[in-house]
């Protein structure tokens, strides 16, 4: 499982799927979005989407959000949360998702709702 310098950890789920799982208490910079962009970009030649496991808890500067799911192969993104104080879609996600017509969806982290993200991830990659 790679792992990015500020604390990230990438699984690699299917052929364009990627989970993604940062570690407790980051702020997430544009920099370290920055990173994972190159990552995610230079990892999958196509379409992607991305499993962002909410399982710990972390934050975002203004500046981060503005840069999440900007990038052009990123198709679809599901949020697994583990409590219902975690079920919201950053603010600055639902813009972007306008802007860019990114498809963003949440899910309770259950056995059920990982197979139903990951299904939707699916058929919107299609």
């Amino acid at each position: 499982m790679p792992r990015l310098s500020f604390g990230c950890t990438i699984n690699h789920l299917q052929k364009s799927i990627a989970e993604v799982i940062v570690d407790p208490d980051i702020e997430l910079t544009i920099e370290m979005v920055e990173e994972l962009d190159t990552y995610l970009n230079t990892y999958y030649s196509g379409s992607f989407a991305l499993l962002v496991n909410k399982k710990n808890s972390y934050s975002y500067t203004y500046e981060a959000q503005l840069c999440l799911a900007s990038l052009e192969k990123q198709k679809a993104i599901a949020v697994l949360y583990h409590n219902l104080h975690q079920e919201q879609i950053p603010p600055q996600f639902d813009k972007k998702r306008k802007m860019d017509n990114i498809k963003i969806k949440s899910f309770p982290a259950t056995q059920l709702g990982t197979k139903k993200a990951l299904d939707w991830l699916t058929s919107s990659l299609n």
